[in-house]
């Protein structure tokens, strides 16, 4: 068997995950679209994107890098990108190493007018933080 032929078939964990953040998507309220695309750089590596558009016109557009590392996802980029349906930033999340200055670095949130520190938000987090935000009717 070739190598292109092994890296053909993604590992079994990297499958799960996939098919995890699937039934997610499809067990929220908010979403009335969705689109994810996953691209394998190797056999245990991962390059995901996507968005999600939200019942008021929000736009969540992300990337993920991930990788398995023993039965583990593990991600190494991420960015969670929410727009309003006026393509003004409702706030992003990534871990691109700058802002040195903020104790959660390189994690951290941008919103329209600062940069703040933030937890390691998934994917699945994103979505709830923004279907609050819509129910509430509140913005940062």
């Amino acid at each position: 068997m070739t190598r292109r032929e092994k890296l053909k078939k993604p590992s079994e964990i990297l499958k799960l995950y996939s098919e995890k953040l699937s039934q997610g998507f499809e067990s929220r309220l908010s979403p009335i679209s969705f689109d994810i695309n996953f691209s394998f750089r190797s056999l245990k590596t991962a390059f995901l994107t996507g968005f999600v558009v939200f019942r008021n016109g929000w736009l969540l557009e992300f990337d993920e890098i991930i990788q398995q590392k023993n039965n583990n996802i593990v991600r190494l980029k991420y960015r969670y990108h929410v727009m309003d349906k006026n393509k003004e930033l409702v706030f992003r999340y990534d871990n691109v190493a700058h802002f040195p200055e903020i104790k959660t670095h390189p994690h951290h949130k941008h919103l329209p007018n600062k940069v703040i520190e933030s937890n390691f938000p998934n994917l699945l987090d994103v979505i709830e933080e923004v279907e609050i935000m819509i129910i509430t009717n509140l913005r940062p």
